[in-house]
């Protein structure tokens, strides 16, 4: 019974380590032991962001990298075939593109939806450089699964990937020497010679920006003077009594005591107390250094640069008007969402599109990959009004075509395009002036046109 008690509280050992083959899986459920905070240079304490997870409790690289994120996942990708009736493409719903287009636009794999795979895929694109989708395919060669790779390497011999991990319902899984064609690679804007991508923050890190050197400067004056600058002096003894009368000795003693002094500051003393100090005099940073630490703000700037993301969408002007965020948010889609638009586009097309061996331009020019932009104009219903009523003005579309995209109900006669009546042929400006020069007083009515080779009455 003494030893069932002791079993009992007896304190509880950590689990052991996980297997290999196993990532994910901590070592230990119990929580680590905070560190102590000991004396030293304050400058040594200064950790620079490397890692993801560090560079997203900055509050502006957290939006940037989430803003681009969120845009890539609501617009559907849709895998489209030639309407060679109409000569234009529309959403292949047959077939092996009913399957293909249900992979892209609804459920990527059993685990995880589609809108979150092309959310994850960005996300790693910008905070690890690359983008991995991994296409699983059945006996026929036909996509089954689209799973999101969390790391792989790459065999430049042999022109495959030596390895790929990805995490599906059933664990981890991996899978070597994988072609190409079945990997979808979307990598950053800087890239290796080898084309792989790299990281928006390595690059901005490894970068020269251009408040580089003021914030080097700042950082060296924080950790001169920002904490706690002073000079210590030692008291003077009195006429005719000893020096070992009173608490120093000697310059030796007064430098360690200062070292001493510093070591407490630096360890997050606020008041020390020393033996034999006759005063203390601090040293406070200057209104110019002060202003100068300010000026820090400007590392918001480098962030909408190297995430393209204009200031005003990353919630850092708080006087901006309306016109600023829609001129903001027309500049990200214009500069930064189109050109990842039409890149992933290739590289989803190039390797979903069937390619015969021997004949890989078989069906180039009749399937192609098409992510819609419209739902990006869906919050703005003013602006999405306005596009509709300029393609039935224009006879881009008909009525029930604009209905339809509100999710509106079809009209009666509202299948047939309709287009100003400003516009029209010069053939039919000029009979439609000549006929306005036939009229005669009393009557009001034109012919119709004279023919070619007839003359008019």
């Amino acid at each position: 019974m003494d030893n069932f008690f002791i079993n009992m509280f007896r304190k509880r050992e950590a689990p052991a380590a996980s297997p290999a083959g196993v990532p994910g899986v901590p070592s230990s459920t119990m929580p680590p032991e905070p560190a102590k905070v000991e004396g030293g240079d304050y400058a040594e304490r200064i950790v620079p962001v490397r890692t993801p997870e560090a560079a997203c409790s900055v509050s502006a690289v957290y939006r940037a990298v989430t803003l681009r994120g969120d845009t890539m996942s609501v617009m559907p990708v849709q895998y489209r075939k030639k309407d060679f009736e109409g000569g234009n493409f529309i959403q292949d719903m047959r077939g092996l593109g009913r399957r293909i287009n249900y992979l892209l636009q609804e459920e990527a794999n059993p685990i995880m939806s589609a809108p979150d795979l092309w959310n994850l895929v960005e996300l790693n694109r910008t905070l690890t450089g690359n983008g991995f989708v991994y296409i699983e395919r059945d006996e026929f060669g036909f996509p089954l699964y689209l799973w999101l790779v969390k790391n792989c390497g790459y065999n430049i011999n042999t022109a495959t990937y030596a390895s790929i991990v990805f995490l599906t319902d059933k664990g981890y899984r991996t899978e070597v020497n994988v072609p190409t064609s079945d990997v979808l690679h979307f990598p950053n804007n800087f890239r290796y010679p080898n084309g792989w991508g790299k990281s928006t923050l390595l690059y901005a890190f490894e970068a020269l920006t251009l408040n580089r050197t003021l914030r080097s400067q700042a950082l060296d004056t924080a950790a001169k003077g920002g904490r706690i600058k002073g000079i210590i002096s030692e008291k003077q003894p009195q006429q005719g009594v000893g020096t070992l009368a009173y608490g120093l000795l000697n310059q030796g003693e007064v430098q360690k005591t200062a070292q001493e002094m510093q070591k407490k500051f630096y360890s997050g003393h606020d008041i020390v107390s020393m033996h034999g100090l006759e005063s203390f005099q601090n040293l406070s940073m200057t209104a110019q250094d002060m202003q100068m630490l300010e000026q820090l703000g400007i590392t918001y700037d480098d962030v909408a640069r190297y995430w393209g993301v204009p200031r005003p969408l990353l919630m850092l002007d708080t006087n901006s008007h309306y016109n600023d965020y829609q001129n903001a948010t027309m500049e990200f889609h214009t500069r930064t969402i189109l050109p990842l638009k039409n890149r992933n586009e290739k590289e989803i097309a190039r390797k979903l599109i069937p390619r015969p061996e021997n004949n890989p331009l078989k069906y180039y020019g009749s399937y192609d990959i098409h992510i819609c932009e419209d739902p990006l104009m869906v919050m703005d219903p003013e602006r999405r009004a306005k596009v509709a009523q300029l393609k039935m003005q224009a006879g881009l579309c008909t009525v029930n075509e604009a209905r339809r995209d509100f999710d509106m109900p079809a009209v009666e006669d509202g299948d047939v395009p309709m287009a100003s009546a400003n516009l029209m042929t010069l053939k039919a400006l000029i009979a439609k002036s000549d006929a306005s020069t036939q009229l005669k007083p009393g009557n009001y009515t034109v012919g119709e046109p004279a023919k070619e080779g007839e003359e008019t009455a």
